[in-house]
């Protein structure tokens, strides 16, 4: 396990035994508290276990205040880096095939072992074993990590490049609900200045809680030139891509499996994670609530010195302001979705299951409906606007029809 998953679920334990260290949590306070967190179901860092025993509160306790957080990380094993499944005779020989067929894969490597060697290899081999005793042989890296030539960047100007991420926040009762749900938080980081431009948590991991994030952003420090982010299906939304480009903004993605490429923002989770989450109290808060505090302690971050940059960010960004774009008036028009329907001969089109009355000479006829929920769709025939359009009023209509043939029959009378 890497140092940032051992310092997470340290934290997760150090969250439990907080109520503990009051020196008045005692007696039948504590076997209170002891017998709420057992009957409730935990997100535990790292694990498929969803509930913690009071035997195993009381160990952490007791390690907490014998080493302080450090006793709350998972212990190593003994036997790091040598692998269990994979003895010293198999791992050699698996190595040696490799050096011998450097353009053989991992998986015909083994086979071949197997295959030439059977007495090595008594019972069946996983692959995810033998993946992990090869990367941990040096083998793969040539003494390079993973082989790849990565380099520290930081852009010339701040705006130039931001970074986009989210993170999994902690429990808060949501809207009128009374059981907290787990949020989400989306976050954006200047590359040059390392200014947050805008952090918040959420109900979901939606495009559209990600859209809210970005446009509070871009109101509040002006738009960058390039949306860096990773492959998220909140952040893959078509809505993203087309609103970046009508405000010249290049949206660019990292690799899968590559976090690395978002370094900065990623650093800054950790120390979310260390700083803020533990001074949160057990039970959870209002999302308002969680909202509100992590405001503030953005604010403190952004403009206390960062030791990187030997500056506050804050003070980084507005010594660069020279090239910052402001953000135009309604953003949200930007980011609508875009989708095209073919106009039926009644003059109706159906979007998500309900019908919408579209203008007249429109019949039989591709238009593009743009919106970004369907209280507000507006259409476009060629490019031009042709107006927003209704709900069909299907009764409506029916006493609309009625009254024409009446209409029409008292004009034959006359």
């Amino acid at each position: 396990m890497t140092e940032t998953k051992q310092e997470a679920v340290a934290f997760f334990r150090y969250a439990l035994i907080h109520p503990m260290l009051d020196p008045e949590c005692v007696g039948k306070r504590r076997t209170d508290y002891t017998a709420s967190v057992e009957g409730k179901e935990h997100d535990i860092p790292f694990s498929t276990r969803r509930y913690v025993r009071e035997g195993t509160l009381i160990t952490w306790l007791g390690r907490y205040r014998k080493y302080g957080i450090e006793g709350l990380k998972p212990k190593k094993r003994k036997d790091r880096g040598e692998s269990r499944k994979i003895g010293p005779e198999l791992g050699a020989e698996i190595l040696s095939v490799k050096r011998e067929h450097p353009e053989m894969t991992l998986a015909a490597a083994v086979q071949k072992v197997e295959t030439e060697k059977p007495e090595l290899c008594v019972e069946p081999v996983p692959m995810s074993s033998v993946y992990r005793f090869y990367n941990g042989s040096g083998a793969a890296d040539n003494g390079n990590g993973d082989g790849k030539d990565r380099r520290r960047f930081e852009m010339e100007h701040c705006n130039d490049c931001w970074m986009l991420d989210a993170m999994d926040g902690p429990r808060a009762v949501c809207g009128n609900g009374k059981e907290p749900k787990k949020t989400h938080c989306f976050g954006i980081i200047d590359d040059k200045s390392r200014l947050v431009c805008h952090a918040e948590f959420y109900p979901d991991e939606k495009a559209e809680s990600l859209l809210d994030c970005m446009w509070k952003a871009f109101n509040r420090r002006g738009l960058p030139r390039m949306l860096f982010t990773d492959n998220g299906s909140a952040m893959r939304d078509a809505r993203l891509k087309l609103g970046c480009a009508d405000l010249e903004i290049h949206l660019a993605y990292s690799r899968p499996y590559t976090p690395q490429g978002k370094a900065k923002i990623e650093r800054f989770w950790r120390t979310l994670q260390q700083q803020f989450l533990p001074t949160l109290p057990t039970e959870p808060l209002t999302l308002y609530e969680l909202n509100r505090r992590l405001d503030k302690y953005i604010d403190m971050y952004n403009k206390r010195v960062h030791s990187t940059i030997g500056m506050a960010p804050i003070e980084r960004f507005m010594d660069d302001l020279k090239g910052v774009r402001p953000a135009p008036p309604e953003l949200p028009k930007l980011f609508r979705r875009r989708i095209e329907r073919k106009v039926s001969l009644a003059r109706t089109v159906s979007l998500e299951g309900t019908l919408f009355e579209v203008p007249l000479g429109y019949a039989g006829k591709r238009i593009e409906l743009r919106c970004l929920d369907l209280s507000s769709i507006e259409a476009f025939h060629d490019g031009k606007s042709i107006g927003f359009l209704k709900q069909v009023d299907l009764i409506g209509n029916s006493l609309a029809h009625r009254s024409g043939k009446k209409e029409a029959r008292d004009g034959q009378a006359d």
